[in-house]
């Protein structure tokens, strides 16, 4: 098993815009840090995404992975679920269904937040990421 530290800076990001500390004009690239996000590798090769927040895209891009096999959601604040949308591609170019796990209040506030996601039928719409929930 492997864990891959995605991000690991605050809700705003490290530098936080307009920021005027010090850290904001560091050189040092640990000072440079997306916000939270890690991933598991199981040793069956399976990868399962711990939060998927806006920075998942660029996260994905930067530690060169292109697939993911589930997400759990720790809670529902966007910084930890405003990327969901950006699992498009994976969903599409995989054409799999992506299974994520969260308690029934955080599946209830991403069903509010991106309700196009959840959408079954004829209302679906046909570029919404393919998603399985599991209540946990």
């Amino acid at each position: 098993m492997k864990l891959i530290f995605l991000g690991t800076g605050t809700s705003q990001g490290v530098p936080m815009i307009g920021s005027t500390r010090a850290v904001s004009f560091s050189s040092d690239k640990r000072d440079k840090r997306l916000r939270t996000s890690a991933m598991v590798v199981t040793d069956e090769g399976k990868n399962i995404l711990i939060d998927c927040g806006p920075d998942f895209r660029y996260q994905m891009l930067r530690a060169g992975v292109d697939d993911i096999d589930a997400i759990l959601f720790t809670h529902a604040h966007a910084d930890h679920t405003a990327g969901i949308d950006d699992i498009r591609p994976i969903c599409y170019l995989k054409n799999k269904d992506i299974d994520i796990y969260a308690r029934g209040e955080v599946l209830d506030a991403l069903k509010g937040r991106f309700a196009y996601i959840f959408e079954t039928g004829e209302n679906r719409y046909p570029g919404a990421p393919s998603v399985r929930s599991h209540e946990i």
